[in-house]
């Protein structure tokens, strides 16, 4: 679930006069990005915020941005007529969960900790047999089937592009750590003898039976 602005969770009769201030200060309608000054319109709901004792976060700004974009015709009746009955049109925001994917690329130095085995007669021979296996190209050093770990030092960004906007759902997490628990729960199962392997076909065989 989205963190949501606090401000929503005030009656609407007091988001009507924090409204009326905001739009009279030229607060942003829409995108409270870009083209506007985002500090100065922070700055702006945080001098009301005070009143309410509200500690603005940003996520606040984009409430008001938003609020005020859905709702400006009805706002606008409200301010002209007074008319309370109105507030019962009002649309209160709910934010929600999106992912942004995004590449980053430049430059930097990094060592790679790998490992590979080696069929040999002597334990000592083995470096040696690596080494020669590479000169004679039968075998290179990214062939290491088990990656370790990697470290990256001297990192300098290049440049940086945000790419996809997607929306998060419950279920989309429900199903990756299905798939995750899937996944992980086959390369166990793959390691175990016949035995145990009885034991838990049992165990999930009741547990079937009691759903």
């Amino acid at each position: 679930m989205a963190e949501q602005s606090q401000f929503s969770k005030l009656p609407k009769k007091q988001l009507v006069l924090i409204a009326e201030k905001l739009v009279d200060e030229d607060f942003p309608q829409g995108n409270p990005y870009g083209s506007y000054d985002f500090s100065d319109s922070y700055n702006k709901l945080e001098n009301i915020g005070k009143y309410f004792s509200v500690s603005v976060v940003h996520e606040d700004v984009e409430f008001f941005s938003k609020f005020l974009e859905m709702n400006d015709d009805v706002l606008a009746n409200i301010f002209e007529t007074g008319d309370k009955t109105l507030y019962d049109k009002l649309i209160i925001p709910v934010a929600q969960t999106y992912e942004l994917t995004y590449s980053v690329w430049g430059h930097c130095t990094y060592d790679d900790y790998m490992s590979q085995e080696f069929d040999t007669y002597d334990m000592d021979w083995v470096k040696d047999s690596a080494e020669q296996q590479r000169n004679d190209g039968n075998w290179d050093l990214y062939n290491g089937r088990n990656l370790r770990d990697t470290t990256y030092d001297n990192f300098e960004e290049s440049d940086h592009s945000f790419d996809e906007v997607l929306p998060v759902s419950e279920n989309v997490k429900e199903s990756l750590l299905s798939r995750l628990v899937v996944e992980n729960t086959s390369e166990v199962v793959s390691s175990l003898d016949r035995q145990t392997l009885l034991k838990l076909k049992s165990i999930i065989d009741s547990r079937l039976r009691s759903l």
